[in-house]
């Protein structure tokens, strides 16, 4: 995996410290996972998210080396989007979650959703105690 990750790092004109501060890492870190093949597969989606390195490139060593960042996403939303989630392992996605927690906060959608789901909560807790 490390001889795919420096060719990656040189067609897409990246340094090991972008991508890692791309994922939320230390590029220590970053390199240490890389040469050891222990790199888990939310952090190789976001590199290919972020970065437009291909996960299948990494792991496997499957062209193309570099993809386009947009179009990693774009079969998730055209399919229906529930069934696509739904799919998707729920660790992933928590995990997903919270490796970009600072960027979700950003957004008001899923402010509104963490609201909802406080609210749903507090609900769920005053219909017990009665």
């Amino acid at each position: 995996m490390n001889d795919r990750f420096k060719i990656a790092l040189k067609e897409g004109n990246l340094s090991t410290q972008e991508v890692a501060d791309a994922i939320g890492l230390k590029a220590n870190t970053l390199r240490k996972a890389i040469n050891r093949n222990s790199i888990n597969d939310g952090y190789l989606i976001l590199i290919e998210q972020t970065c437009g390195i291909s996960k299948k490139w990494l792991k496997e060593g499957i062209k193309p080396v570099i993809v386009n960042k947009v179009d990693t996403l774009l079969p998730f939303f055209e399919e229906d989007l529930l069934q696509a989630l739904e799919s998707v392992d729920k660790d992933k996605i928590v995990a997903y979650i919270l490796l970009k927690e600072k960027e979700f906060l950003k957004l008001p959608s899923f402010n509104a959703l963490i609201d909802k789901l406080k609210v749903s909560q507090r609900i769920s807790n005053i219909v017990k105690d009665t």
